[in-house]
C-alpha cells in the first residue's frame, strides 16, 4: 500500500520532530474491557461516543478513573495493605512486567500468552501462543504500541477444515502446516501503531491493528473478525459530535499465501451524536475500491478515495458501481443506568435487496449495591444478513473481506444469528455462559461473500443450523493484561456433528478471536 506507507512515514517524522510533551494509546478490544469501559460510561450523564471503537484512554479517563475501575488498582492498596510489597507479587498480581517511568516519557513492556489443551473424547487439542506487547508515552500528545505473537495449535476439526480452505486461521494470520505434525498448524501475527493528539479535538492514528464499529458481540459494519491491517485514521471531535475518517489496505490471496496478493483499498467515515449520553446515533459509509487486476496492482486511486466527507463518495459510485459501497445507521440508546439497547442497520444495495440488521440489549451490574464484590452481566444480541450482502460483481476485488475472512461477521451473508451471554464476577473470579445459534444459507442461496480462487462462492448446504453453549470459570490474575487461568466446556452442534470439547488454559485476553462459528 504505497501511499498508505508514504503517508505512514510523513506522519511519524511529524510525531519524532514535534515537541510534545493525558495518554493517547488505545483500550484494548478485548470483550472484558469494552464491557466494563460500556457500564461505566453508560451510568454517567457525560456525553461520550463510544461507536467506533477502540476508544482513547484519554477521552475514557475525562469521564472515569481508568486504573482504578478497569485495573481495579484500589485492590492493590487493599492487598499490600496486608502482605509485603514484593517485586513478585506486584509484577504477578497488579503491574506492567516491564514499567519504566521517566518525566515525560513511559514503557511498558508485557508478555502474552494463549496456552489451551482441551479433548473431545480420546482426541487432545491445543493452542500455544507466546507473544509480547510493549506500549508507552511520550509526553502527553504521543503513545506508541506494538505487539507479536507466534503460534502453533491443532485445531478441532471444524476450526482445521475452516482454516484450511480459507488458508488463514480466524483472525490470526495466514497458516502454514507444522513440518512434524501435518494436523498442526504454524501462524504468527504483529500490530502496532503511534497515536498522535495534537489538539483536544484532533486524534491521529498510523499503524496496523483492527477496528470495530458497534456495541455488540458482532459488527455488522467493520469488525475484529478478520486480520490486522494497515490504517491510517483521523478523529475529530467537537461537543457531543465525533467524525472519524480512515483508510485501509486489504488484501486476500489465493491457493497458497506466497502467491500474488490481490490488493484493495477502503475507505471509512462515521459521524456520531450524542445527546446527553441517552441517545447515540452514528451513520457510517464505507467503499472498498479495486485496485488490483488479475495480475497487478494499479497503484491509481480516483479522487473520491481522498475525500473525507461523508456521504460524498456514495453519491459518487453509488451502490452499483466497481467499488463496492456500505452505509448504513448505528443506534445506542440508554434506557436506564444498567440496561442498555443497540443496533445497526446495513445497506449493500437498495436494489438487489443486500442489507444486514442487528438488534440487541445489555443488563449491566444491577446487584451490585446489593451484594459486595458481586458483578452481574448480560446481553442477547440478533443479527442477520440477506444474501449476497456484503459481495460485489468484481469478486474478490471488491468483497467485504481482507486475508481470505470476512471484515464484518464470521457467517458472511444469508444468515441469522441469536446470541447470549451472562458474567458473574465475585471478586476476581469469572463464571461465563453463553449460547449461540446460527443458520447459514437461510434463504438457500449463495451463503459466504469470500471467494474461491476460481471465482466461484464457498457453498454451504442448503440449510444449516449451527449452535454452541459455552461454559467457562476464570480466575483473573492480572487486570492490566487480563491474565486468566481458566477451565470450561464448549458443547458445539451442527447438522453433520455433535461435540463436546473440554479445555483449560491460560491467557492474556487482549483480543478477541471467534471460533464460535
Amino acid at each position: 500500500m504505497h501511499f498508505l506507507k508514504k503517508y505512514s512515514f510523513i506522519l511519524l517524522s511529524v510525531f519524532v520532530f514535534t515537541n510534545v510533551f493525558s495518554q493517547q494509546q488505545y483500550l484494548p478490544l478485548g470483550e472484558r474491557y469494552r464491557n466494563a469501559v460500556s457500564f461505566n460510561i453508560n451510568k454517567t450523564d457525560v456525553p461520550v461516543n463510544t461507536g467506533f471503537k477502540p476508544l482513547l484512554k484519554s477521552e475514557i479517563q475525562a469521564v472515569f478513573d481508568v486504573d482504578s475501575v478497569i485495573y481495579d488498582t484500589d485492590k492493590e492498596k487493599l492487598f499490600f495493605a496486608k502482605h509485603n510489597r514484593t517485586w513478585l507479587l506486584r509484577k504477578l498480581f497488579f503491574e506492567n512486567f516491564v514499567s519504566v517511568k521517566e518525566k515525560d516519557f513511559t514503557l511498558s513492556i508485557n508478555p502474552l500468552f494463549y496456552l489451551q489443551y482441551g479433548k473431545i473424547n480420546a482426541n487432545s487439542y491445543f493452542i500455544n501462543t507466546r507473544g509480547i506487547e510493549i506500549k508507552g508515552n511520550i509526553g502527553k500528545k504521543l503513545s506508541y504500541y506494538s505487539s507479536f505473537r507466534e503460534n502453533q495449535a491443532k485445531f478441532r476439526s471444524y476450526i482445521y477444515d475452516w482454516s484450511w480452505v480459507r488458508l488463514v486461521v480466524p483472525g490470526q494470520g495466514a497458516l502454514k502446516k507444522s513440518n512434524t505434525d501435518k494436523s498442526m498448524y504454524d501462524f504468527s501475527s504483529a500490530s502496532g501503531y503511534l497515536s498522535y493528539t495534537p489538539f483536544n479535538w484532533l486524534n491521529i492514528q498510523t499503524g496496523q491493528a483492527k477496528n470495530f464499529i458497534g456495541e455488540g458481540h458482532r459488527s455488522l459494519f467493520l469488525s475484529d473478525n478478520a486480520m490486522n491491517y494497515p490504517f491510517v485514521k483521523f478523529n475529530f471531535s467537537y461537543k457531543n459530535f465525533k467524525y472519524v475518517s480512515m483508510f485501509t489496505q486489504f488484501n486476500d490471496f489465493g491457493k497458497v499465501y506466497y502467491s500474488y496478493h490481490f490488493k484493495k483499498h477502503g475507505a471509512f467515515n462515521y459521524l456520531s451524536y450524542n445527546y446527553k449520553n441517552r441517545i447515540e446515533l452514528g451513520i457510517f459509509e464505507g467503499l472498498i475500491y479495486r485496485t488490483t487486476d488479475t495480475s497487478e496492482y494499479y497503484n491509481k486511486f480516483p479522487a473520491d478515495y481522498f475525500i473525507p466527507v461523508i456521504g460524498v463518495r456514495t453519491a459518487v459510485n453509488g451502490f452499483a458501481s466497481e467499488n463496492n459501497a456500505l452505509a448504513g445507521i448505528n443506534l445506542k440508546i440508554k434506557l436506564t443506568n444498567f440496561i442498555q439497547t443497540y443496533g445497526q442497520y446495513a445497506i449493500d444495495d437498495p436494489k438487489q435487496k443486500k442489507y444486514a440488521y442487528q438488534v440487541g440489549m445489555k443488563i449491566f451490574d444491577v446487584l451490585h449495591s446489593k451484594v459486595k464484590n458481586l458483578q452481574w452481566y448480560f446481553q442477547a444480541e440478533y443479527n442477520a444478513a440477506s444474501p449476497r450482502t456484503y459481495s460485489h460483481a468484481y469478486l474478490k476485488y471488491q468483497t467485504w473481506t481482507h486475508y481470505n475472512q470476512e471484515l464484518s461477521t464470521p457467517f458472511g451473508a444469508d444468515f441469522a444469528e441469536i446470541f447470549i451471554t451472562s458474567n458473574i464476577t465475585y471478586k476476581n473470579l469469572l463464571l461465563k455462559l453463553s449460547f449461540n445459534k446460527i443458520i447459514l444459507n437461510k434463504n438457500g442461496t449463495f451463503s459466504d461473500v469470500y471467494m474461491l480462487d476460481n471465482d466461484t462462492y464457498l457453498l454451504m448446504p442448503d440449510k444449516e443450523i449451527i449452535s454452541h453453549k459455552i461454559i467457562t470459570i476464570s480466575y483473573i490474575i492480572n487486570r492490566r493484561t487480563d491474565l486468566q487461568i481458566y477451565a470450561g466446556a464448549d458443547i458445539r452442534s451442527s447438522d453433520s456433528t455433535d461435540e463436546k470439547f473440554i479445555m483449560f488454559g491460560l491467557k492474556t485476553s487482549l483480543s478477541n478471536f471467534y471460533y464460535d462459528f
